[in-house]
């Protein structure tokens, strides 16, 4: 007598095996599990309609070898010539030789704005010459005193602004006090004489760039990054710099290397993240609750009405007003630091224009990467991006003076907890490149540690 075949085999038999009733032929439309996609369709249409374009895609950062479509200076168009060169220069300690003898060849413009801590400095207040060490991203750089005196720091007063995504910014610095470009119009009608100020950072506007490009020249000189030292004539930066900008001459290799350096730092895109992923076509980049939380993004919590472009930061061709906001954070002095804050730097843009209704207002920044530091703010009061949106849902501004010119959009948001952490989670997960590192050399022409050669930085990054 036969045994019964038990019903499971029965089943999972026919599930191979069969089709429709026949036995025999296999089975062309097997059971499977799909997995369905967040739904986007709320996501979509808010960003549609604060889409200046309606469309989603206004928020889609380029390629960053995408030159045509990348925001560039006309008087400085970008090549792979001169970015090639502009992430070595960036990079190199090399071209640091203007500062104290024992210190030279220890730094570079990467020591502040690094891929490691997302193009920032790891620290609340950016150390060039005069710093040591390095750790994992830039956390435990300290002041190296023995042979320099704190008279002779290379410390900024405010946190280190990050270049990912600079590209989208028209001008430099948290005040905008960089970039005079015949093309911009956010710093005109400003006095030259406080826009262009002899002696200072700020005459590097006379170039009539635009802030990157002037920002490139005047970084260099205040971070004592002048020289092309002779000895680097002997390495492929030479001939390299003559073939990008065949215009300049021997004599104008300073003015080819800023030029460089600016053209790199336009092609430093956040282009890989979860976001910008989905915008290209992929469904599953983001989860459900980062999609919720772009919806409070694009939505209730507003926040695309100050952080705006492609960038969240200010879009191309922005108004004053669409880039600078008081909405009340600290100065940098409310922590331990080396120097002082001075007036001018307290008002941020009102210390540039002289206007009282400036007083307080600071260049917003852009959004990407922000879960790779801990430092935020232009005075670095806060050590979170959670701390931050709290800060903004509260609504109470930390300091004081500056309550005479708050932006009408800082009150309180009465978010809901769900939604702050819906939030958070879309902007440390969703915005979050995760191979920043593709924009940082492995060597150097000049045989350097990438980035900072002093002794303890040369063993925290492995150069020796």
């Amino acid at each position: 007598m036969l045994k019964p075949i038990p019903f499971l085999i029965l089943v999972l038999g026919c599930t191979v095996g069969c089709s429709n009733g026949d036995s025999g032929a296999p089975d062309t439309n097997p059971v499977s599990s799909v997995e369905i996609p967040p739904d986007t369709a709320s996501l979509t249409d808010l960003m549609i309609t604060a889409s200046p374009t309606q469309a989603k895609d206004f928020y889609l950062l380029p390629d960053s070898d995408d030159f045509d479509n990348i925001p560039q200076d006309p008087l400085n168009p970008l090549t792979q010539a001169k970015v090639d060169a502009g992430k070595l220069i960036y990079h190199d300690p090399a071209f640091a030789t203007e500062g104290v003898a024992l210190r030279a060849k220890t730094w570079s413009c990467a020591t502040c704005h690094h891929a490691r801590a997302g193009f920032k400095s790891g620290l609340i207040q950016g150390m060039g010459e005069g710093g040591e060490g390095f750790g994992l991203k830039g956390e435990t750089r300290t002041w190296h005193a023995p042979d320099i005196g704190t008279q002779d720091a290379d410390v900024q007063p405010v946190t280190s602004p990050t270049v990912l995504n600079v590209a989208y910014q028209d001008v430099m610095l948290w005040n905008g006090a960089l970039g005079n470009a015949s093309n911009g119009i956010i710093n005109v009608g400003i006095d030259p004489e406080r826009l262009m100020t002899e002696g200072t950072p700020k005459e590097a506007n006379r170039e009539g760039l635009s802030g990157i490009e002037t920002q490139a020249i005047a970084g260099t000189g205040v971070h004592r990054i002048l020289g092309f030292p002779p000895e680097l004539e002997q390495t492929d930066y030479y001939q390299m710099l003559l073939d990008a900008f065949p215009e300049f001459t021997r004599d104008e290799l300073n003015k080819s290397s800023t030029r460089a350096i600016a053209a790199f730092e336009r092609t430093i895109l956040a282009n890989k993240s979860p976001f910008q992923q989905w915008l290209r076509g992929d469904e599953f980049a983001m989860s459900q609750q980062e999609i919720s939380g772009a919806e409070v993004f694009f939505g209730e919590g507003g926040c695309v009405a100050c952080h705006q472009g492609p960038a969240f930061s200010s879009p191309v061709g922005a108004t004053e007003d669409q880039v600078f906001f008081a909405v009340g954070f600290s100065d940098l002095d409310v922590n331990e630091i080396i120097g002082e804050v001075a007036e001018g730097v307290r008002l941020g843009r009102g210390g540039l224009t002289g206007q009282d209704e400036d007083n307080y207002k600071f260049k917003v920044p852009q959004l990407y990467n922000l879960a790779d530091i801990d430092v935020f703010g232009h005075g670095g009061s806060f050590s979170s991006v959670r701390e931050v949106v709290e800060y903004k849902n509260d609504g109470i501004a930390q300091n004081d003076a500056s309550t005479a010119n708050l932006d009408y959009r800082f009150v309180p948001l009465n978010l809901s907890a769900t939604q702050i952490d819906d939030l958070v989670e879309f902007l440390e997960v969703s915005l979050r490149d995760p191979d920043l590192m593709r924009y940082e050399p492995t060597s150097l022409p000049s045989g350097l540690c990438v980035i900072n050669n002093d002794t303890t930085s040369r063993a925290d990054l492995g150069c020796d």
